[in-house]
């Protein structure tokens, strides 16, 4: 029986509807441009018209099926009903008798029956068939290339069928159907739960290349698992051959899947355009995972490329997560403007906080000497209401002669109650003797 497929460069559903005038794909003209939902439409309207006219014969025979023993049903169908038309009885089947015949038909019938099929009227009675029949013609298909009609059938079969089709694909395959499909909750349940041995073959087995074209296809949630299975040295040449192309979207959305050796991979010695392209792509979150990921070292070359104000939003996000160390990272690599707009947008217990991890240094005295007062007004009132004396030790200690002096300079516009408590607080040592003296001279 001969099959009809998809000419490279045509739309998968110009192969359907070849198949269905018993056409070469080539043979049809005229639909170049034409989108895939009207192609899918136009299928319909020439199937309804081809086989009007017999929809009684079909149900004809889809009634005598019920009569005839499942061994000699299967025989006769084999032998004497073209698949196409076997096909169209199909969608007519009753569902436990479908169930019955699908085993007493050659794996090579059912799969020029499923070329013929159409996936929306076909649905009641393939939702009934059993997975492993189903995965069985599916490797047929995917042996003989038919991936359109493959991903044709995403939407109607069950998520069983789907993992036992899945299941039969080489990662040459799924590289091939991946594109085509139309993703829905039980595709992502079977890409997700892909066995790891199959993980393991597609991410060894296809090319630095080949895997650049998967990536590009699937989201990076569901590339996640296939991504941990890559070995690092290949990363390097997926990232190439996306730069290559210009795909630097296409690279900046696996920053939230990939592992930090895999960055590092990607990072080390990478063209500052290729690098300025990635960071144009990166939202401030995306930017802030990249952030947590990468050692301080490597974060020097991506820094460089960040405008200021999205520094400043890099921090509110990591800030807001509570990721003191990560931000902190930045202080070695960041230029003094970069450092204003970070601490700019820090709370006061943000700044509780951070202040004792930074790398003390000029630039980081000059940005914390101008916080405005009305930052360190809440400073002083985080330190008075948490309490927490070691952490604002921590964080006094650290601050310049010049930021000590401001912030006490202001220490009257504390409540009462909250001069109380700093008062006893540096008296007792428990801020330090920095805060000692100072308070000191302070009015009570």
């Amino acid at each position: 029986m001969s099959t009809v497929r998809t000419t490279p460069g045509l739309s998968p559903q110009v192969g359907r509807i070849a198949r269905l005038l018993r056409l070469d794909p080539t043979e049809v003209q005229g639909l170049e441009g034409v989108d895939d939902a009207d192609l899918r439409i136009f299928h319909d309207q020439i199937s309804r018209t081809l086989f009007a006219d017999a929809q009684q014969r079909f149900a004809r025979i889809a009634g005598l099926s019920k009569t005839i023993p499942g061994p000699l049903a299967g025989i006769l169908a084999e032998k004497f009903l073209p698949p196409v038309m076997a096909a169209r009885t199909a969608e007519m089947l009753d569902p436990a008798k479908a169930r019955d015949l699908i085993g007493r038909v050659s794996v090579k019938y059912l799969a020029e029956i499923a070329l013929a099929l159409d996936p929306v009227r076909s649905r009641p009675v393939v939702q009934k068939l059993p997975p492993e029949p189903i995965g069985k013609v599916a490797k047929e298909l995917f042996g003989r290339k038919e991936y359109a009609t493959m991903a044709e059938f995403v939407g109607t079969v069950t998520v069983e069928a789907l993992f036992a089709a899945l299941h039969a694909a080489s990662p040459h395959d799924l590289l091939a159907v991946v594109p085509l499909l139309e993703w829905n909750e039980n595709l992502d349940k079977v890409i997700a739960e892909l066995p790891a041995a199959q993980v393991t073959q597609i991410a060894t087995a296809l090319t630095a290349e080949e895997l650049a074209e998967l990536a590009l296809a699937l989201d990076p949630s569901r590339m996640g698992p296939i991504v941990s299975a890559v070995p690092v040295e290949t990363v390097a040449g997926i990232a190439a051959a996306l730069f290559e192309r210009g795909e630097y979207a296409g690279m900046a959305r696996f920053v939230g899947v990939v592992t930090p050796e895999m960055v590092h991979a990607v990072i080390v010695d990478l063209p500052a355009e290729d690098v300025r392209a990635m960071v144009a792509e990166l939202d401030p979150t995306e930017l802030a995972e990249l952030a947590l990921k990468l050692e301080p070292t490597a974060l020097g070359s991506i820094v460089a490329h960040v405008p200021v104000d999205t520094v400043g939003e890099i921090a509110q996000v990591l800030f807001e997560r509570g990721e003191y160390a990560g931000t902190a990272a930045f202080v070695d690599v960041a230029t003094e403007p970069m450092l204003h707009a970070a601490l700019g947008v820090a709370s006061a217990r943000d700044l509780l906080a951070i202040v004792p991890l930074l790398e003390w240094s000029p630039a980081v005295d000059g940005v914390v000497d101008t916080l405005p007062d009305a930052t360190l007004d809440g400073l002083f009132a985080e330190i008075a209401n948490g309490t927490d004396w070691e952490a604002a030790k921590g964080a006094f200690e650290r601050l310049s002669s010049t930021a000590q002096k401001r912030l006490f300079a202001r220490f009257d516009r504390l409540s009462k109650a909250n001069r109380t408590k700093i008062r006893n607080a540096a008296d007792a040592g428990e801020l330090g003797p920095a805060a000692a003296a100072l308070m000191a001279g302070t009015p009570a």
